[in-house]
């Protein structure tokens, strides 16, 4: 008995069903009971024995997703015993007999009748019987054949896992891996084109680029700067059928944002400053504050604040507030205006944490100069003495002068004091 698998579905089944039926045995473990033979010696004449019945039998294919109005042509059973005079009984059990395939018990032709998923089946397991009709007996021995679902490229590529956030450093080289993405295809991946799939960037270029075949998103541009844009929006596109026309696309975003390196100096706004201070301000008290700017982030844009030179430094300090990197002038020694009335201090601001990488943008320090002007406040008249010892007679008249004490205005002005 033979089980014909040629099908009209389409001209590369028929092909394939062919070769099946032609090499079976030899590529597909094709069942076949061989003759019994008996060879004589030389001279003798070679007798063939009437051979047993048996099934031959290959793989039948079903396209999946038939929409056709009339059920699906599958194949053909034949046993060596059917004469064509429908005394040949045909059975068919096992996955879907009776529901999704169906035989002609006459003529071995065996149909489908609902449209198949691939993706929720991949094959089905049926056995094949011929029994005579009169008398219900086996003509051959119950045969297992397998009928697989064909695929077609029913299925877009799908990004399981986006849309992605990500981050890279700025200034990196340019084929700096940032990212692989990965889309699923539900269809076939050992028949055709159907779930080969080619990745492409549809937004992001000229700053990255994706590799077709791995999907591995890299930079594609020297020296990226964060401080001239921050992020990125990528769009990378999942196509099937090896991205030919027709295929099936898929597409996820990807979120990139780049992270921040030491490459920008620290910078004061101005190379000269004036900072008014009044001569009564206390020692330890914060007088005045300055602040180079960075346009780094973070770490990167720390800073210290050092007096560098200048005829104030024996007078002033600074030291640096982490939160807001600004420089705190603080008062060492008291002022006299009447005494010196401006000091001139040169601050430098350096970067703490350095990246060598990009120390040919440096140096990563500025300085600038500060004048300190003293100012002038109204002070009380100052006795010359801290103390005087008079003496006068008991007997003194009222209005009799004892001594005299004298004050004088430190102030520029010299002030008429009154007593």
């Amino acid at each position: 008995m033979r089980i014909t698998s040629t099908s009209c579905i389409c001209p590369v089944l028929v092909c394939l069903c062919f070769v099946q039926r032609c090499y079976g045995a030899a590529h597909h473990g094709s069942i076949k009971v061989t003759r019994n033979q008996t060879k004589h010696t030389e001279g003798e004449t070679e007798v063939h024995h009437r051979p047993k019945r048996g099934w031959v039998w290959n793989q039948f294919f079903v396209l999946e997703e038939h929409m056709g109005p009339d059920p699906q042509y599958v194949g053909k059973l034949h046993s060596n015993s059917d004469k064509g005079d429908g005394s040949v009984k045909y059975i068919l059990t096992g996955e879907g007999a009776g529901t999704i395939f169906i035989i002609d018990d006459t003529t071995g032709d065996i149909h489908s009748t609902k449209s198949l998923d691939r993706e929720q089946k991949t094959h089905y397991v049926l056995h094949a019987q011929a029994i005579d009709r009169r008398t219900n007996k086996p003509l051959e021995p119950e045969s297992e054949f397998i009928i697989k679902v064909q695929d077609i490229n029913d299925n877009a590529p799908k990004f399981t896992d986006g849309p992605y956030i990500v981050t890279v450093p700025e200034m990196s080289e340019m084929g700096t891996s940032v990212l692989q993405v990965t889309a699923t295809d539900a269809d076939d991946p050992t028949y055709g084109n159907s779930a080969r799939v080619v990745y492409s960037i549809l937004q992001g270029q000229p700053y990255f680029s994706v590799d077709p075949k791995t999907g591995v998103i890299r930079t594609a541009l020297h020296n990226m700067d964060r401080e001239a844009r921050e992020h990125y929006s990528v769009v990378i596109q999942a196509k099937d059928m090896a991205g030919q026309v027709g295929g099936l696309s898929g597409s996820t975003t990807v979120n990139i944002t780049l992270t921040d390196v030491n490459d920008n100096p620290p910078r004061f706004p101005q190379k000269h400053y004036q900072l008014y201070v009044p001569e009564s301000a206390q020692v330890g008290s914060a007088v005045g504050k300055i602040k180079a700017n960075d346009a780094d982030t973070g770490s990167n844009a720390d800073m210290k604040y050092t007096i560098i030179n200048g005829d104030g430094s024996g007078v002033f300090s600074i030291s640096t507030d982490k939160e807001t990197r600004e420089g705190i002038l603080s008062l060492k020694k008291p002022l006299n205006y009447e005494k010196k009335k401006s000091y001139t201090l040169n601050i430098e601001g350096a970067n703490t944490h350095l990246d060598f990488r990009f120390s040919h943008l440096g140096p990563f320090k500025d300085v600038t100069m500060l004048k300190i002007i003293v100012g002038d406040v109204d002070e009380p008249p100052l006795f010359t003495m801290p103390s005087y010892v008079m003496e006068v007679y008991e007997n003194a008249k009222i209005g009799t002068p004892v001594g005299t004490v004298t004050a004088q205005d430190p102030d520029t002005a010299n002030s008429l004091v009154r007593y």
